[in-house]
């Protein structure tokens, strides 16, 4: 989390204003309505499945860019060995593994946090981020 330090001047931005309080949630699920968001940023790849909806998800970081959100169901193919040998078809399988992604700030319209440590489960309204539902 960022500190503010006395001798620093407060933000000058909304934006700026927004990642240091948007800090304290690191690691805890968020809600976000995302405005405008490109189809290229929709399904598989992202995990947001329901982009006109408020979607939950693992916050990771925010910077002045944007915020780092995590996809905890990813799916990946492995097709090459680390050594640059490519992987048997019969062997190439689907793996889950999470990944984290940057969401410009152009692109979110709001985000509800919880002062509590622990989301009260997932409202009718929200979509978990990753999940098809």
């Amino acid at each position: 989390m960022r500190k503010m330090k006395s001798e620093e001047s407060p933000p000058n931005t909304i934006e700026e204003a927004i990642v240091i309080f948007l800090d304290s949630y690191v690691n805890q699920k968020v809600q976000i309505k995302f405005r405008n968001l490109p189809e290229s940023l929709s399904g598989q790849v992202t995990g947001i499945y329901h982009p006109d909806k408020w979607c939950i998800a693992k916050l990771i970081f925010t910077e002045s860019m944007g915020m780092w959100i995590e996809n905890p169901c990813y799916e990946r193919t492995k097709v090459k060995e680390d050594d640059g040998t490519d992987v048997p078809v019969s062997d190439q399988v689907a793996e889950k593994c999470p990944t984290h992604l940057l969401i410009k700030w152009d692109y979110v319209d709001s985000v509800i946090v919880f002062p509590e440590k622990d989301m009260p489960g997932v409202g009718k309204e929200a979509k978990l981020i990753g999940f098809h539902s």
